[in-house]
């Protein structure tokens, strides 16, 4: 090596190689440190959106059993008085204070009772979702007597149990049809002026005495 002597051409290559290694590790270095820089950023910008989303409100889930309850409950409970005196319910239903408000408010006519197997302790008139009206009678003790009228000839009585007595009976010029257990009868049905009528009790009554009823009823 001490017989090598190196002219200008030699060592100015020697020295451009030993510039470009430098060089070269100098890139390499910072493309590392740069790498590094990178990955610290993104896991910082990470971290900074969990935390900000940790802070915004939640927004509530419509499955969520509590949410459908708060909407049933919202429903249930709106109610509002109108100027005619009639209550009408979020669930479509609006009472009124009587069989005559009623009747002119559906166009059927309706009237009071008196002949119940009961003694009556409270009485209710309303429209159901105006697809029929409606009068419930009730007793101190459970007992019941609910008497409705549809605004077509569609099934609107709501008791659709099987019985082991129907029959047909002529009320008036109208048939009408008894359901019942063991010769007592807890619903009659029968179609007139194109309005469908139901008269359904709590407590089977006799032939007799469910005919004397739809006669008062049919009035």
């Amino acid at each position: 090596m001490e017989h090598i002597e190196l002219n200008d051409e030699m060592r100015e290559r020697i020295i451009g190689n030993i510039g470009a290694r430098q060089k070269r590790k100098r890139i390499n270095t910072a493309v590392k440190m740069i790498s590094a820089l990178a990955a610290c950023l993104v896991i910082a910008v990470g971290a900074a959106a969990l935390l900000s989303r940790d802070k915004l409100p939640q927004t509530p889930d419509d499955s969520s059993p509590n949410v459908a309850k708060s909407a049933e409950s919202e429903i249930l409970a709106g109610s509002a008085d109108s100027d005619d005196g009639q209550t009408q319910h979020g669930y479509d239903v609006q009472e009124y204070g009587g069989a005559n408000e009623l009747s002119d408010a559906f166009g059927v006519k309706l009237h009071d009772i008196k002949n119940l197997p009961f003694e009556v302790t409270e009485q209710c008139y309303s429209v159901m979702f105006g697809d029929f009206a409606e009068i419930n009678y009730n007793g101190a003790n459970g007992e019941y007597c609910c008497i409705r009228a549809g605004k077509d000839t569609e099934d609107i009585s709501g008791d659709y149990n099987e019985y082991g007595t129907v029959k047909d009976i002529d009320i008036n010029g109208t048939t009408v049809t008894l359901k019942g257990n063991d010769k007592r009868y807890y619903l009659a049905v029968w179609i007139n002026d194109g309005h469908f009528y139901s008269v359904s009790l709590s407590d089977g009554i006799d032939e007799q005495k469910m005919s004397d009823l739809v006669r008062d009823v049919m009035g």
